[in-house]
């Protein structure tokens, strides 16, 4: 059961903003946690892409496979973990959302709209479109919109975005360059060409989350 059947799903009494600010604490603990273990995968590739690049530079094919191989297991890594980080987001956007018009509404305390409100919820779907086989965004923006439209809500926008993956010939390439450059002498110009390969690996991984 996700969390908005939880909260919004009940026949004992309404719920209250009180329940969904408890909620919401928990939301936003669990999403620091999330981001806590992105940073380190973050240092974990790092430190993998530049074992790779040494190993690539010895022409130590075996390690280059086992580092390769272990880049791609970060990279899926951190693409759950964007995944499950965004779910977050989006469920605390809602919930902040609610708290907001329950607020409303138990200060005018107008009978019978908090109940209306959990009955709009309970069959907007907002917990499938974010937990289906791919977190539908937009459509959990639309119905979380519908479900507050009588109360005036103001929705935010979400950016999305969509990167290509590479290929292990494209990022073996590149590191090609990027030794060459070393071995040449341009310092300078290979710190730049790796500092935008680290970059394009974050564009890569963000992409995937999307897709997931």
């Amino acid at each position: 059961m996700g969390i908005f059947d939880k909260l919004f799903n009940r026949e004992d009494r309404e719920v209250s903003s009180r329940d969904l600010k408890v909620a919401l604490r928990g939301v936003e603990r669990e999403r620091r946690k999330k981001q806590l273990d992105l940073r380190k995968l973050t240092n974990k590739r790092n430190e993998t892409l530049s074992r790779l690049k040494a190993a690539r530079k010895d022409n130590n094919r075996e390690e280059v496979d086992f580092l390769f191989e272990d880049l791609q297991q970060v990279k899926l890594d951190q693409a759950y973990l964007r995944r499950e980080s965004k779910i977050l987001n989006l469920e605390a956007i809602g919930l902040k959302r609610y708290v907001r018009g329950l607020e409303r509404l138990e200060r005018t305390s107008t009978k019978g709209r908090i109940r209306e409100l959990m009955q709009k919820v309970q069959i907007s779907g907002l917990d499938e479109k974010l937990n289906g086989e791919a977190v539908d965004e937009e459509a959990y923006i639309d119905a979380l919109n519908a479900t507050l439209e009588d109360l005036q809500a103001e929705m935010e926008d979400v950016d999305l975005n969509e990167d290509r993956d590479p290929d292990k010939e494209a990022l073996l390439a590149e590191l090609d360059e990027i030794i060459a450059a070393e071995e040449g002498g341009d310092v300078e110009v290979a710190h730049e060409r790796e500092a935008l390969l680290q970059e394009r690996l974050d564009r890569e991984i963000s992409g995937e989350a999307e897709r997931a």
